[in-house]
């Protein structure tokens, strides 16, 4: 798992941690049985489901070159037209497939198609929570001196001379800080993105900041948005603040008090876009497990912006065990009708057995302050990874 820590090519620095065999297979299956109310407030729309992750690849760990190449099937069970007829292998894909030179311990060059996860993966990331997950076809080099490192890259979104897209899209980001010491890291980044066919010129940057002492630890980061997208004007922002205490020992218990504000639009005709667009991020580690608010309420996807404010309790009652209680207030920064939006409550917990097979599962309440109905998630998984 990536750490807030992690450097913007976090895949090419655990191989090294890792220290896996020089030339190896990799494989993975994990199946995930989901029910839910429908996550939107109305009555009769309950989902039942069980999706499925299978990859296989192989990799290799050289003195000087590093390559990767995983492939996977993402299906839902039962959505085969038929059992024997149906052989297309319509769901398989190319997950990663990349080359790296690593001339020395700090400096490499990967080129392919590769996960990238920016910091918590707020503003870019792998979003392993979806099956299939997230992949850039990019160029990226990641350097450092003594307390000191950047980390940048080039990916093509989309390109008309593919035949497969009308378009050229393509985005460029940046990351250069210092890590002065354990738990404390200090960074600036930026992304730019640009698409013809939505005629947007997109650029977000800003600061992010990790503080560790003892059983305290803290994240603060901001953000702010500007460009284009056709006549309007971008100008947007974020903040995000964490507190947590986790001492060591016993079963340790930590207990995190968290609030993210994302801007919102309150005006839609004014020439201004003023909701900030959380780009390429895992937004499922922020804001609440059900994936309702920021997307399909709050956040850019409909211009409300959002206001969560959270508290987050953990503990490992046997090793081996995490087990997690969170509760989110949910409001709108530029309401449209009602400021306060929901409450949810996620309650979840995972671990391993036998060191190979990870097993998790919780079930998540919201409570919509407007006149809805509550909601309801439950899910189990069970991941095998060799």
């Amino acid at each position: 798992m990536l750490t807030p820590l992690s450097l913007l090519l976090a895949p090419s620095f655990a191989l090294a941690e890792d220290a896996p065999p020089a030339l190896g297979v990799h494989a993975q299956v994990r199946p995930r049985v989901e029910f839910s109310t429908g996550k939107d407030g109305a009555p009769g729309a309950e989902v039942f489901a069980v999706s499925q992750r299978a990859r296989l690849g192989v990799h290799a760990n050289l003195p000087h070159f590093g390559l990767k190449a995983t492939f996977q099937d993402v299906r839902m069970w039962g959505s085969e037209a038929n059992t024997l007829t149906d052989f297309t292998g319509d769901t398989m894909d190319l997950h990663e497939g990349w080359a790296q030179w690593k001339p020395s311990e700090k400096f490499s060059i990967k080129l392919g198609r590769q996960e990238i996860a920016l910091h918590e993966q707020r503003l870019v990331g792998a979003v392993d929570w979806t099956q299939q997950g997230r992949a850039f076809d990019a160029a990226t080099i990641a350097a450092a001196a003594g307390m000191f490192s950047t980390d940048l890259g080039v990916a093509v979104l989309a390109d008309k001379d593919s035949v497969v897209n009308p378009n050229n899209a393509v985005t460029g980001f940046v990351r250069a800080g210092v890590a002065p010491g354990k738990n404390t890291v200090a960074d600036v980044v930026a992304v730019v993105d640009h698409d013809e066919t939505l005629d947007m010129l997109r650029a977000t940057g800003g600061v992010y900041a990790q503080l560790g002492a003892g059983a305290l630890s803290g994240r603060v980061e901001a953000y702010g948005q500007v460009g284009n997208v056709g006549d309007a004007e971008l100008q947007a922002g974020m903040v995000g603040v964490r507190g947590t205490w986790a001492p060591e020992g016993g079963v340790e218990p930590s207990v995190t008090v968290w609030y993210d504000l994302l801007s919102g639009d309150d005006d839609a005709t004014d020439g201004k876009n003023t909701a900030f667009n959380t780009l390429y991020a895992t937004n499922h580690k922020f804001y609440g497990l059900m994936d309702v608010m920021l997307f399909t309420t709050g956040g850019a996807v409909d211009g409300q912006g959002l206001h969560d404010g959270a508290l987050k309790l953990g503990v490992k009652p046997v090793k081996g065990l995490n087990l997690n209680l969170d509760a989110h207030v949910f409001a709108a920064a530029a309401p449209v009708a009602d400021t306060m939006l929901g409450q949810e409550v996620d309650l979840w917990a995972g671990g391993k057995v036998g060191g190979k097979l990870h097993v998790s599962g919780g079930a998540s309440c919201l409570l919509w302050t407007a006149d809805k109905d509550p909601d309801a998630w439950v899910w189990l998984q069970t991941s095998l990874e060799l």
